[in-house]
């Protein structure tokens, strides 16, 4: 019975390995900003690296100074776009925002969201209130229209209920400054603490096994 435990102690120890998070940031691409109650729900399509989703955040602004900061919803979609199967949704107030043109990160909590690798999804917020502005790149030049930068996410694109009458991102190369944390449970490997539990479990079957044999001889 000691040597089952012992060996049951083990995977326990093996079970109980974490994974670590992996955090992909996508932000500085961009300092233009977008009114969210006006063009929401504006979000971001991204592809899945990692299965177990933990929490997506973008950079918001202060747009429309004096007007009411009223709760943001935060939607998850299946696919890349607008009318895809809702998989998660948050709502919150944010922090008063300072009305300056630095974007300030606002996280969502998504934990226990699980992705598919691989696949495409869309990550949108929407509100009523004409306070919050989206923040998103690349930059241009405000006398040629010429982009200041290249697509910084390959994986997907900036997403937008009305047309914003860009040629830039009408091409496909503008992205939200966007973040999001996920997991994806890393193979059982044995520490090696498990692994001299492991040695000790066999060695008292092996040594019981010894005992047994020359009770019988």
């Amino acid at each position: 019975m000691r040597t089952m435990t012992i060996l049951a102690a083990a995977v326990a120890a093996i079970a109980a390995t974490p994974a670590a998070a992996d955090l992909t940031v996508i932000s500085g691409s961009g300092q233009r900003a977008l009114q969210v109650a006006y063009y929401g729900p504006v979000g971001q399509s991204f592809t899945a690296t990692d299965t177990d989703l933990t929490s997506f955040g973008f950079q918001f602004e202060t747009f429309n100074p004096g007007q009411p900061n009223a709760p943001l919803t935060f939607t998850l979609r299946d696919g890349a776009g607008l009318t895809g199967a809702v998989i998660a949704t948050r709502t919150a107030t944010l922090p008063v925002i300072p009305a300056t043109r630095v974007g300030t990160w606002y996280d969502f909590d998504l934990t226990g969201t699980t992705l598919v690798l691989g696949h495409s999804y869309t990550a949108l917020v929407s509100t009523t209130s004409a306070l919050l502005g989206f923040v998103y790149g690349p930059d241009i030049n405000i006398y040629t229209g010429v982009p200041l930068g290249s697509d910084a996410y390959a994986g997907g694109a900036l997403v937008t209920t009305r047309d914003l009458g860009d040629r830039i991102c009408a091409s496909g190369i503008c992205d939200a400054n966007f973040r999001l944390s996920a997991t994806t449970p890393a193979a059982a490997v044995p520490e090696p603490a498990a692994w001299a539990l492991f040695i000790t479990g066999f060695g008292m079957i092996g040594a019981a096994s010894r005992r047994r044999s020359a009770r019988f001889a």
